[in-house]
């Protein structure tokens, strides 16, 4: 084909050209805007796959379970919030108040310990510059990036929480409305692939959920057995630690036994630390965990590790999500091109 021929075709085509560049350029900005509500995205996501099971259990029952489903998410995650917030500001009030009982209990600490220097003037120090750098720290934050976070992660977990409904409301349509876009032809592997899809993101997503529900147990009746205060804040704090492999929540058990170490006897401490990691750390990572994710995902536990401390290390809190969905579409991918090419009866 000659170059002539060729500006030719280009030429008849040009509407089709100019519409396909037009689509490309909107998709990209599209994009483009999206992107800092990624994080949103992606939280929406990872609540679906925890949700969903509880819609369908309700819709043999009412036609309001997208909207339960979601409270199911909304209402615990409040209820944290405003503990957390409670319980900050009654220690405050209390340091407040009672400044010679705090002093008492660090000359205690001292003389328990046989520090070799004085533990009241080490914390005041501290404290001091504590407070000096977050003044320091303070003075140097730009308000309008400040203000601009803060409003950027309250949308954020607001999309989170209209992503996770839309879907349990509307998912089926979005998949119907995927597939009228699809060519005939290839319906059959994109259905492939959607089951596929998610079979594993259910797999991961629950699995892991499902496993941050037993570490989050388990340390309840841990932190019942040894007095620990806060129990329902510390135990939401396990549990959301436990949502990341290795760590299921020892980040929240190693201060909690300095803790009691401190403040009961270094017996008590081992007794504590060695219960929870007996309990609470080993079972999860190395039996339930790699149990729930493989038997519904047929991923190998070691590929999920990865996927989620990479991603959280790549990019923060979304990253331990969003990495290991993104393996779990190539994954599926991987399979279908795999049947695909192997001429399976299901893709035909």
């Amino acid at each position: 084909m000659s170059l002539e021929s060729r500006f030719e075709d280009i030429y008849k085509n040009r509407f089709m050209l100019a519409a396909i560049l037009l689509i490309v350029a909107v998709s990209l900005a599209a994009i483009y805007y999206i992107m800092p509500l990624a994080d949103g995205i992606i939280f929406g996501v990872f609540f679906f796959f925890v949700t969903r099971p509880i819609k369908e259990y309700l819709d043999k029952y009412t036609k309001f379970s997208p909207y339960i489903a979601t409270f199911c998410i909304l209402i615990p995650l409040i209820a944290i919030i405003i503990y957390g917030i409670i319980a900050v500001a009654t220690e405050v009030r209390w340091a407040a108040g009672h400044g010679a009982e705090l002093t008492a209990i660090l000359d205690q600490t001292e003389e328990r310990l046989g520090l070799p220097f004085d533990l009241n003037e080490a914390v005041s120090e501290a404290l001091k510059n504590l407070y000096d750098y977050s003044i320091t720290l303070l003075k140097s934050l730009p308000i309008r990036s400040t203000v601009s976070s803060a409003v950027s992660l309250a949308m954020n977990a607001l999309i989170s929480l209209f992503v996770c409904f839309y879907l349990l409301k509307d998912g089926r349509g979005f998949v119907r409305s995927l597939k009228e876009l699809t060519p005939d032809s290839q319906r059959p592997v994109l259905d492939a692939f959607l089951a596929e899809a998610d079979c594993i993101l259910s797999g991961i997503f629950t699995g892991t959920f499902y496993t941050a529900l037993f570490v989050a147990a388990g340390s309840l009746i841990i932190f019942t057995a040894f007095n620990i205060p806060y129990k329902a804040l510390f135990t939401a704090f396990v549990f959301i630690a436990a949502m990341v492999p290795i760590l299921s929540g020892m980040m929240v058990f190693l201060p909690l036994t300095l803790y009691v170490y401190l403040y009961r006897s270094p017996l008590i401490a081992a007794l504590f630390l060695g219960t929870a990691v007996v309990f609470v750390y080993l079972p999860p990572d190395f039996i339930i965990r790699p149990y729930l994710i493989n038997r519904a995902s047929n991923l190998h536990p070691l590929l999920t590790i990865l996927a989620f401390i990479g991603g959280g290390v790549a990019a923060g809190l979304s990253g331990f999500f969003a990495a290991p969905m993104a393996v779990g579409l190539v994954t599926a991918a991987y399979r279908t091109y795999k049947k695909k090419v192997k001429g399976d009866e299901s893709l035909h």
